[in-house]
């Protein structure tokens, strides 16, 4: 089985949010995925982006990685900055959440079958990797489910 890896990188900038969400636009035409779960996958890449942008460069100056992989059964988005990380902010915890905002994690444990947080490599900076495991479709299905 062969893997697909799209990488992006972006500056730490509302604005470019919606860079994450056409890249799996784009993967989303090549693979078997229902028009129904890429609009929750986006929804997931662009919390999981926008978590990275709010909460992990407090002065806005820095980079959002963005890397999907696909390889036939599944796809992985994994989301990396080298932001204050996230003992600093409390923002991004595993844990529940409560006021007005943190609902993405939620959000995100909601689309996806796998949800890891943790530091990055170096002690800096937070790592998201998000895991949908996908029903493959046969491809008449696919065709007709687009119409």
């Amino acid at each position: 089985m062969s893997e697909h890896l799209v990488r992006l990188s972006f500056p730490a900038k509302p604005d470019y949010l919606l860079l994450a969400r056409l890249a799996l636009s784009g993967i989303g035409r090549a693979t078997p995925v229902s028009d129904e779960l890429l609009a929750d996958l986006k929804l997931a890449i662009t919390e999981a982006c926008g978590n990275s942008v709010r909460h992990a460069y407090p002065d806005g100056q820095g980079d959002v990685s963005v890397s999907y992989v696909f390889d036939g059964d599944a796809i992985e988005m994994i989301v990396e900055d080298k932001g204050i990380g996230l003992q600093a902010t409390g923002a991004a915890a595993p844990g529940p959440t409560t006021g007005e905002s943190g609902m993405g994690m939620s959000i995100i444990r909601t689309v996806v079958d796998e949800l890891e947080i943790r530091p990055g490599a170096d002690g800096r900076g937070t790592v998201v990797r998000m895991t949908k495991r996908l029903a493959v479709q046969p491809k008449a299905a696919r065709s007709s489910a687009s119409l």
